[in-house]
């Protein structure tokens, strides 16, 4: 198997009237789902002109049309671009000016932020709508009418099936190119680290835009025939019936969601008994959150997992026999990846050494798109350098230690101190801004800001808070803003930042 194609083409002539997707309660077979990835990958090439390579921009919650488009994408031998749909117009031009979309697939509940983000963008993308009438956009369900013959396209291992843009530590987002051979290798180590089976069910609560969803969930589910349950639902009141109803059988998510859903009242109430998979990642999990939840689900496994964007997803994978063992690591690699911690020269540190971790193996991605100086110094003779601070233990359990570069977990969301002082210091009355991440009970974290005013200028917590908000997405708005009449600096004048963060 050599590409998503080819796997999707297979699992379809192998379990065509099994269940694919369930969603708003309505069911989908393979054959169901084949048919409009078909019609869509059809129109894209006849009737809007999309050719190999060419990117198809996505901007959606998780629906149906988020799996078909994105898929019959690739079908068409496009390039996949979701989008994070919580970013502001600002951090969408820039995406949509960097990945240089010939089509636009747009949910009317982004399109405000969309128009703004697409105005004046030269060439203008071809627009298409998902609940969306407004003039200039094709409605989805045009293209998703029986129509040109659509055979999938042919693609090699090494190239390219998605971009997904991550923050960049300079405040820029990078676009990490995804090959079909990384997500194949994901499969696998899915499989391996996570015992996925094909009867199972999969609860999609994770965005369509995230790694999680897209290349562990999703290709996983589709190679083995098992059925995914899609949802944009996030409370957790709102999810339990939907296990109960669908029989689900794995559930993946945040930290933040297991700590709310421990938390929600009446849980009993529910028929869970067919839950056999509970896995997080994205931020450590509270002691008494696995233990509550094991109390909760007894015949429950509990996995937590890291990955990165530039790792397609899955990197290492804690078990549940481990999960109280070792409540603090994050796992160990499946078979074919790699790891190791160096130290500020490149050297390989013991056990129990502090340094950054590295990653190498078939799920790195091909590099950042249009980037290739910051494609280099990520990832040198095959290693990619995470940016992570950890450490092994001697069984090479991963224990992280902290970001190296300073990123800021919301949720799980990635936020970027210095995405946000660029933002801060365009206010005309603030000088300096510094910012870090606050621990928090539900969140994980959350962000903070010190700022310098101008002298003789005045602003007030809410006016920057607001200032922030009109131009980021709202898990990196700070949520704690601190005067000061300097920043504390170290002898070669850089911030300590670390200071921040004690007080």
């Amino acid at each position: 198997m050599r590409s998503l194609n080819e796997l999707w083409c297979q699992s379809v002539e192998r379990f065509a009237g099994r269940t694919a997707v369930i969603y708003e309660e309505q069911h989908y077979t393979y054959a169901e789902l084949d048919a409009l990835l078909a019609a869509f990958a059809g129109h894209l090439r006849q009737r809007l002109g999309v050719r190999p390579g060419d990117r198809v921009a996505l901007l959606m919650p998780n629906c149906l049309h988020s799996l078909v488009c994105y898929w019959g994408a690739i079908r068409a031998g496009a390039v996949a671009l979701p989008i994070n749909i919580r970013l502001k117009p600002p951090e969408l031009r820039f995406i949509l000016g960097d990945g240089a979309p010939v089509v636009a697939v747009i949910h009317g509940s982004v399109w405000p932020a969309a128009r703004e983000a697409l105005a004046d963008l030269q060439p203008p993308p071809a627009l298409v709508g998902v609940e969306l009438d407004a003039p200039g956009v094709l409605p989805v369900a045009t293209l998703l009418q029986p129509g040109p013959e659509a055979p999938a396209a042919l693609a090699a291992p090494d190239d390219v099936a998605a971009i997904l843009y991550t923050s960049g530590t300079t405040g820029r987002p990078k676009g990490a190119m995804i090959t079909h051979g990384n997500v194949l290798f994901n499969v696998q180590a899915t499989i391996a680290g996570h015992g996925f089976r094909p009867d199972d069910v999969h609860l999609v609560v994770v965005p369509l835009f995230h790694v999680t969803g897209l290349n562990t969930l999703t290709p996983t589910a589709f190679y083995q025939g098992a059925t995914l349950v899609v949802t944009a639902r996030t409370a957790p009141s709102e999810l339990l019936p939907l296990i109960a109803r669908h029989r689900v059988t794995t559930f993946f998510g945040v930290p933040t969601t297991m700590i709310l859903l421990a938390q929600t009242p009446g849980i009993a109430e529910h028929d869970l008994t067919s839950l056999r998979l509970i896995a997080y990642s994205g931020a450590p999990m509270p002691l008494r959150t696995i233990e509550r939840l094991r109390g909760l689900f007894p015949g429950v496994r509990l996995h937590n997992f890291y990955g990165l964007t530039e790792t397609t997803s899955v990197t290492t994978v804690l078990p549940d026999e481990q999960a109280l063992v070792r409540p603090e690591s994050v796992g160990v690699p499946p078979p074919g990846l790699e790891l190791k911690v160096v130290d500020a020269e490149g050297n390989a540190l013991p056990p129990g050494a502090v340094g950054e971790l590295l990653v190498r193996g078939p799920s790195i991605t091909k590099g950042y798109y249009n980037r290739p100086d910051a494609t280099a110094e990520a990832i040198t003779a095959g290693w990619l350098h995470t940016g992570d601070a950890a450490f092994l233990d001697a069984e090479g359990y991963v224990y992280l230690q902290g970001r190296k570069k300073e990123l800021i977990l919301v949720a799980a969301e990635n936020v970027y101190p210095v995405e946000v002082e660029n933002v801060l210091t365009t206010h005309p009355a603030v000088a300096e801004a510094a910012v870090v991440g606050l621990p928090h009970p539900i969140l994980g974290e959350v962000v903070k800001a010190v700022v310098v005013l101008r002298p003789g200028a005045s602003a007030s917590e809410q006016e920057l808070k607001r200032h922030c908000a009109e131009r980021l997405a709202s898990y990196k708005v700070p949520q704690v803003v601190e005067f000061r009449a300097s920043l504390p600096r170290n002898p070669s004048g850089k911030v300590v930042k670390r200071e921040l963060m004690a007080e």
